[in-house]
């Protein structure tokens, strides 16, 4: 009867964040909000070639603003007195899936991987630090050169799935070198790579580490929910934070002081 009532509440929790979700709080459309307000455009590869984009850049061309200035730029844009935020021309389209050009990746690995596979004991000393940040500027103007096609010999596409990729959820097409693929998302799938859009799986995750518990426990419920909540909150937790971090900080070349 426990566990009944433990599935039922998980599925009803899983609908009423569906119907919130949808219709009063979006959290994802709000970090890509915040993103635009920010002036930050964000690429996620998760995988060599594959990941997400949002454009983040802002209509108005800076984010260092005060409180009276954004008030004002907001409203320009709510009365159409301004570009849209979209990539494209006169689009709002935001969020892309992307394959990016095997070039593109090359020359990133080239710039980044000396840096992450130098000797901990040294990070932190004055001259691996200038490194770092010149090698974040140089990835940060590629990066920009790339969306803006001012790339030498690699450029990209803004185009549809095919039906079968769309069906799949998977590649067919192999880019060439030089040319990346952009695909309009509107189903926001930059949330696979986040918790917030895996909240199935840990739910399913947490059900089954409460049962095996339980049965380790000799049907002590409580004591297993407890011990469930210890190793998710407490130990799991910390873990996945401290990896995110240091897999943040090693990847987009940001001191991890800086990630909060």
């Amino acid at each position: 009867k426990q566990w009944y009532q433990r599935r039922v509440r998980g599925i009803i929790q899983r609908i009423w964040n569906f119907l919130y979700e949808r219709f009063f709080s979006d959290q994802v459309q709000m970090y890509v909000d915040l993103c635009s307000i920010s002036n930050i455009s964000v690429f996620i590869l998760s995988d060599q070639v594959y990941g997400h984009y949002i454009h983040g850049r802002a209509v108005h061309g800076h984010a260092d603003s005060d409180m009276r200035e954004m008030t004002s730029a907001l409203r320009r844009e709510e009365e159409n007195l301004c570009s849209k935020r979209g990539l494209e021309p006169d689009s709002n389209q935001q969020t892309f899936d992307m394959v990016v050009p095997i070039l593109l990746r090359t020359n990133y690995n080239r710039v980044t991987l000396p840096l992450r596979s130098r000797d901990i004991s040294n990070r932190g000393q004055s001259s691996e630090l200038d490194k770092q940040i010149a090698a974040y500027h140089h990835i940060n103007r590629m990066l920009a050169s790339y969306i803006d096609h001012s790339l030498d010999n690699i450029d990209y596409t803004i185009g549809e799935k095919l039906f079968m990729e769309r069906l799949l959820d998977m590649e067919i097409r192999d880019p060439p070198s030089g040319t990346g693929l952009l695909y309009p998302d509107e189903g926001q799938s930059f949330e696979s790579v986040l918790y917030y859009g895996n909240e199935w799986l840990l739910f399913v995750w947490e059900v089954l580490l409460v049962a095996t518990l339980d049965h380790w426990t000799g049907g002590s419920f409580i004591l297993a929910s407890a011990i469930a909540w210890l190793f998710n909150e407490v130990i799991l937790n910390s873990f996945s934070k401290w990896r995110c971090q240091r897999n943040v900080a090693s990847k987009a070349l940001i001191d991890e002081r800086f990630l909060l």
